[in-house]
């Protein structure tokens, strides 16, 4: 008998969790009758000319797009959104969630959104040649300082410095030109950046600048009156910080930019 309540409560527990997965297909049902789910992001890269090579994009907007449209069992597309139209979007189902950028936990947003913290913050961190004397930000003025396009926080901060700031379409552009002396201090996020220098190839670039800038959380932004979906997401975010999700999504991220640069740093080009 003890053996089959225990069956039993078994098999509410899992008809509990699927009365949550239809809470939650009722809160993204526009994107359950395309197929596919519509994530929003600051910004996207220009794509790559025909031919050209494929390289990894500024930030962890995708692996997290991705790894949330896994999780409902999707594929997924990015569009780029910018936060005066969120609501907007949102309301009209032509996006599903928004990914945006709060460097401030108290920021307003409108009524019509509502905001589910990520978990995921960061800021600016220099990548520097490892004989350097640069030690803080003021040591940079006037030097040539290189980051991603989509960097926009780099970008804000190299400025501030009185930097030279150039730009280019992917991080690993940016770090071959700190790699082969055509920039001075290249700049990613502090949370890919130990990860990146793990590799033996990065030691005679392990140099860095004194923590400086604003940190950046990511959130996701949703319509406000859509609380089971919020309240689905949230408990997402906290799986994925239970399982170490914020390791695992830099790490990746600067092995695959380490690669890029390999690449384009050590093979030749075979088509000339």
């Amino acid at each position: 008998m003890m053996r089959r309540a225990l069956r039993l409560l078994a098999v509410l527990a899992a008809l509990s969790a699927t009365a949550s997965g239809a809470a939650l297909a009722d809160g993204l049902a526009v994107a359950r009758q395309r197929g596919e789910l519509v994530v929003g992001v600051p910004y996207l890269a220009p794509a790559p000319l025909a031919g050209a090579k494929i390289r990894t994009p500024e930030g962890l907007d995708i692996a997290m797009a991705e790894k949330l449209a896994q999780e409902l069992g999707l594929p997924f597309s990015l569009r780029q959104v910018a936060a005066a139209d969120a609501a907007r979007l949102l309301a009209a189902g032509e996006v599903d969630v928004v990914l945006a950028d709060r460097a401030q936990p108290a920021q307003g947003l409108p009524a019509e959104l509502a905001a589910v913290a990520s978990g995921y913050a960061t800021r600016p961190k220099a990548v520097i040649r490892s004989d350097t004397r640069m030690r803080q930000g003021a040591d940079a003025r006037g030097r040539s300082v290189c980051m991603a396009e989509a960097a926009v926080g780099a970008q804000a901060l190299a400025q501030s410095w009185g930097a030279v700031v150039r730009t280019y379409r992917v991080p690993s552009d940016a770090l071959v030109a700190v790699r082969e002396g055509s920039c001075d201090i290249g700049l990613i996020d502090d949370t890919v950046w130990e990860p990146l220098m793990r590799f033996p190839e990065w030691n005679k670039f392990s140099a860095t600048l004194r923590a400086d800038g604003a940190r950046h959380e990511r959130v996701w932004l949703l319509p406000a009156a859509d609380t089971a979906t919020s309240a689905w997401l949230a408990e997402r975010m906290r799986d994925w910080a239970r399982i170490g999700a914020w390791k695992a999504l830099p790490a990746k991220w600067a092995r695959d930019v380490a690669f890029d640069v390999y690449l384009d740093q050590e093979v030749p080009d075979c088509h000339g």
